[in-house]
């Protein structure tokens, strides 16, 4: 841990075979742990990229407390945009190429198509939020009128871990099954491997300031980003203005954010994005990162050209 801002802190991961370049900073969902990004060997975002010899640095929101409540979205570019710098300072690298997991990829595009991107090498946006109306599970719980956010919220203004917890479960109660199969079969150790830690941070989740939610909650329903009317700090946020190129992942059984909801930023842009299109889901598309998976070649393989 090299720096830290409120809860979030920044990680660097070293490399004894270093390529020449700009480093890597993988920027985290805004509602869930990171250390799915560095799940398990062989199962590992972060040690792809630490083994092909990149310079990586983890962006890791931590856990919320009771001083965090007015956190909204505008201070999670803040807290970005000096993550970066601090990467940029330490590396000694003029730019830095970015590396955004679902919310955490929404953030990085908006926060760019409305700041600028003079300090960005490249943009891969995993799994991204852009397209709200798509049908799909997580925008229908953040749009429906039945949810109101401000009787979620416990007593220091937080939407609680717990209630995260089991939203996701309602969004797939298969999940539920998988943690019984986990315990089932929680003394083999191939299964466990894998399995046990996975299933462990399913149930680690953290808990939102309320600032937030609010915040996501009229992303959702406004469709802002897409139609051009997010604002980031005051300054529109417009995609087509993004210069640097960009990688697009998208999960083919994404259950949480489609397919078709992702696939909306590549009419936004002028400049035509890399589409990588994956198996597996929402999550699986990251715990199965090795030499053989899809994402491993696209991205190393873009990191390399851009």
């Amino acid at each position: 841990m090299i720096w830290r801002s409120g809860p979030a802190e920044l990680r660097r991961y070293t490399s004894e075979h270093r390529v020449p370049g700009p480093p890597v900073l993988v920027v985290h969902s805004l509602v869930t742990r990171s250390w799915v990004l560095d799940l398990a060997p062989g199962r590992s975002l972060v040690a792809a990229l630490v083994n092909a010899g990149h310079d990586v640095y983890l962006l890791d929101w931590g856990v919320p407390g009771p001083a965090e409540a007015g956190r909204g979205f505008d201070a999670y570019v803040t807290t970005l945009m000096l993550a970066e710098q601090i990467v940029r300072e330490r590396s000694g690298q003029p730019k830095v190429h970015l590396v955004g997991y679902c919310l955490g990829g929404t953030l990085t595009l908006a926060a760019h198509a409305a700041l600028g991107d003079a300090g960005v090498a490249s943009l891969t946006a995993i799994a991204p939020f852009i397209d709200t109306a798509v049908a799909g599970r997580l925008g229908g719980l953040l749009r429906s009128p039945r949810l109101p956010p401000v009787l979620a919220l416990d007593g220091h203004g937080l939407l609680p871990a717990s209630l995260i917890r089991e939203g996701f479960h309602w969004l797939r109660p298969i999940a539920l099954r998988a943690a019984r199969q986990t315990w089932r079969r929680r003394r083999d150790p191939t299964w466990r491997a894998i399995a046990g830690p996975l299933s462990r941070w399913v149930w680690e989740q953290t808990p939102i300031p309320g600032a937030l939610l609010f915040d996501l909650v009229d992303y959702a329903r406004s469709n802002a980003l897409l139609n051009g009317r997010r604002t980031v700090h005051g300054r529109p946020a417009r995609l087509e203005d993004l210069s640097v190129p960009v990688m697009l992942a998208v999960a083919a059984a994404d259950h949480i954010v489609p397919p078709p909801a992702s696939l909306a930023l590549v009419e936004c842009l002028r400049r035509p994005p890399r589409v990588v299109q994956c198996p597996g889901g929402h999550v699986a598309m990251l715990t199965s990162v090795d030499t053989r998976s899809i994402l491993y070649r696209e991205l190393l393989d873009f990191l390399s050209t851009a």
